[in-house]
């Protein structure tokens, strides 16, 4: 706790501020309708952060002597508002604990401050709060995580007054005008487990959730990844809407204990920043699937969003499971996000051998190979990474595993779809598990985003285009989609909007590795629009960030004899090196933008040997238009076994 209360004037704890000298108590800058009673009890707790506060002294305090009133009736409602109105519970209490048969006690870490423009703070707080004003502002802190009041609908009648009629408010503004709402974001569930290390089963419910409520086709609804961004955001809730360009926003809390599961879920109007419903749940632990499709349905009961009837029997589904290897299971799921697959493997496989009928963790062992997997050749020599002739068959098996004990999964038929395009090059089996994911989970932006990557593939850059415009409407704030969608354009020959992206891109993700593809994206982009200075400084711009020994030799060879003399300098460093297949590409471009069909087209060949992603691009790659027409391009072309464009079909 950072200092004492004496001579404070703002007492701050969780997620909640309260002013002490004007009686009002906000969390994430939202006002708590709290007053009277149930404040000055908060404020004598607040005063004495970890001390037991008696009920006889509690009773002196706010009813005096000469008050005729039942003392312990009034008390315990006092207490039963305050807990409400700070979400907190008796059982297993956040903030206020019972200590039986003496009173109560304040038991969150607490930091005092003086109020802004203050001065010097007072020398001591009064023994009795001021009086709440008639009318509170609405005074917005910027306190904004992915969390929200836990609300008790039985509680108070200021409560039963906002909350009656939820299900119509959410077609509803401030003032009573109809809105609909057709996109929606979870933002990150609360821990409010009191232990740092139990994250990962808020974010696993956080997950859970939104997955849930993706599979309703008539709403739109944000990807984790993007919602992810607001964890601990200090905006506010309508620019956090504007920014994920959604109409409302569920917020919650979790909190765990050993056998049970308390999960609070708040549906906020992101236009006129208002509550709309918000509802407490509590489960044991074997039931927490039931629990999150409950949850789920109820939020779409009020958004009044229209359910086909197998979206209706989805979210009504009666799922048991060992909260064991739940647990493992929301494990993996967080060190996929945080670390990779190698230990969210582990994790899926521990939750597998505790359950060996649980679908979603034979779902997880296949993404952890997905994301293991190095795609763009044969084999791999980086540290941690898997061939694709080893990571393939596990994929497989663990996918098939997962559909065939749950086959409304959209989430396996994603990863049977990497292993059919990038190692099978079975076009129409990876075409047909994209759209059977995309048909099982509208929402899902990876589904999207890997549909766009194999539209490019197959020559129809226009769709890829549209395709990862969609998986950006879900998750705009994934690296991948984005670089991705500039690719798509570029391919599309639309150069200037994908020159707009990729810079768009560059600004939105400062990470080295990151920036250093996005310039050599932007230098393919001036190649085609012929600004060659343009282009070589974006080249620059990549060696410097890789560190390449070579950046000053080309850049002598560039000031000789201008790009082509940048291009030549380039080819010769890098056939210097050991001939890796990840060099194939590189030489390939450079060669062609020479007019040097035959070079370019060995290095290609080589990649096909390789089986390498990087050849599944080459009919649609701009790069390569001048070697298009050597006979032993559209040979390689013909071996590699494409289907017609669809254009060409007839």
């Amino acid at each position: 706790m950072e200092g004492s209360s004496a001579g404070r004037r703002r007492a701050a704890f969780g997620l909640f501020e309260t002013d002490l000298a004007s009686g009002e108590l906000y969390r994430r800058g939202r006002l708590v309708p709290l007053q009277g009673k149930p404040y000055r009890i908060l404020y004598m707790l607040l005063e004495r952060p970890g001390e037991v506060v008696t009920r006889e002294e509690m009773r002196k305090q706010l009813w005096p002597h000469g008050t005729i009133v039942e003392f312990d009736e009034g008390l315990d409602t006092a207490l039963r508002k305050l807990r409400y109105a700070l979400g907190d519970s008796a059982q297993n209490p956040t903030f206020v604990e019972t200590i039986p048969r003496r009173g109560y006690r304040f038991i969150a870490p607490v930091s005092y401050a003086a109020a802004a423009g203050d001065g010097p703070a007072q020398s001591s707080l009064s023994a009795t709060p001021p009086a709440a004003p008639l009318a509170a502002q609405w005074v917005r802190l910027g306190w904004i995580g992915g969390t929200l009041i836990l609300v008790a609908l039985l509680a108070a009648f200021w409560a039963i007054v906002h909350y009656r009629g939820a299900s119509r408010w959410a077609e509803r503004t401030s003032s009573g005008a109809a809105v609909a709402i057709h996109a929606l974001a979870v933002l990150p569930l609360e821990n409010l487990s009191g232990d740092k290390e139990q994250d990962y089963f808020a974010d696993g419910m956080t997950d859970a959730l939104t997955t849930d409520l993706a599979q309703i086709g008539s709403l739109r609804v944000t990807s984790r990844t993007s919602a992810m961004q607001f964890k601990g955001s200090k905006e506010t809730l309508p620019q956090i809407g504007r920014d994920l360009k959604v109409d409302a926003i569920v917020e919650g809390t979790v909190t765990r204990g050993e056998n049970r599961v308390r999960v609070t879920a708040q549906l906020v109007d992101v236009s006129s920043d208002r509550h709309l419903w918000a509802r407490t749940y509590e489960r044991d632990l074997k039931d927490v699937l039931a629990l999150q499709d409950e949850i789920a349905h109820d939020i779409t009961e009020q958004i009044r969003v229209k359910l086909t009837p197998k979206e209706r029997n989805l979210l009504i589904q009666v799922h048991a499971v060992d909260p064991e290897a739940y647990d493992d299971y929301l494990r993996g799921r967080y060190s996929a996000y945080k670390e990779g697959g190698r230990k969210a493997l582990e994790y899926y496989q521990k939750a597998i051998a505790k359950d060996p009928n649980y679908a979603l963790a034979y779902a997880g062992v296949a993404d952890a190979f997905v994301r293991q997997a190095s795609w763009a050749n044969q084999s791999s020599t980086i540290s941690g990474r898997l061939s694709r002739q080893e990571a393939s068959p596990k994929i497989r098996e663990a996918a098939v595993k997962a559909l065939a004990l749950d086959p409304s999964l959209a989430w396996p038929h994603i990863s049977l779809a990497a292993v059919k395009f990038w190692n099978d090059w079975d076009w129409a089996g990876a075409e047909t598990e994209m759209k059977q994911s995309i048909a099982l989970n509208p929402n899902f932006a990876e589904a999207h985003y890997g549909y766009s990557i194999y539209l490019v593939a197959m020559e129809r850059p226009d769709e890829a285009v549209n395709e990862c415009e969609r998986a950006l409407d879900l998750d705009p704030f994934d690296y991948g989609a984005n670089e991705w969608l500039g690719q798509a354009l570029y391919h599309a020959r639309r150069y200037d909007d994908a020159l707009r992206q990729l810079r768009r891109t560059l600004e939105m993700f400062p990470v080295q590795w990151m920036q250093s593809h996005l310039y050599w994206g932007i230098a393919n982009v001036y190649e085609q629009k012929k600004m060659f200075a343009e282009a070589f400084a974006a080249r620059q711009q990549v060696l410097s960030l890789n560190k390449d020994p070579s950046v000053t030799a080309v850049d002598e060879a560039y000031k000789r004899a201008g790009y082509r003399g940048y291009l030549l300098k380039r080819i010769q460093t890098v056939e210097q090196r050991p001939h890796e297949p990840d060099t194939f590409p590189e030489l390939a471009h450079l060669y062609a933008m020479l007019d040097d069909k035959a070079n370019a087209v060995t290095y290609l060949e080589h990649l096909y040997e390789e089986h390498s992603g990087a050849i599944l691009f080459i009919r649609t790659a701009p790069e390569l238009e001048s070697i298009r027409s050597s006979p032993r391009f559209r040979e390689l072309v013909r071996r590699i076994g494409f289907p017609q464009p669809s254009s060409d079909k007839n």
